[in-house]
């Protein structure tokens, strides 16, 4: 597995956790969500591109309106 297979994990579980904890607070799901990417890219010294790619997975982990 790739370190940018196992940030998607990481923050697949994160969001999954997140939407259980709190359901019905979108704005906080959304924002541990894009805090969590951060701090993994960070963690993992993902590049640039990389990045990119994790905040873009981020958003299609967002909760739907």
């Amino acid at each position: 597995m790739t370190t940018y297979q196992q940030a998607r994990q990481y923050l697949k579980e994160i969001a999954q956790e997140v939407k259980r904890n709190v359901p019905h607070d979108k704005p906080a799901q959304r924002q541990t969500i894009n805090d969590s990417a951060d701090l993994i890219c960070r963690d993992l010294n993902l590049s640039e591109a990389k990045r990119n790619q994790l905040a873009n997975y981020a958003c299609k982990l967002h909760p739907k309106n």
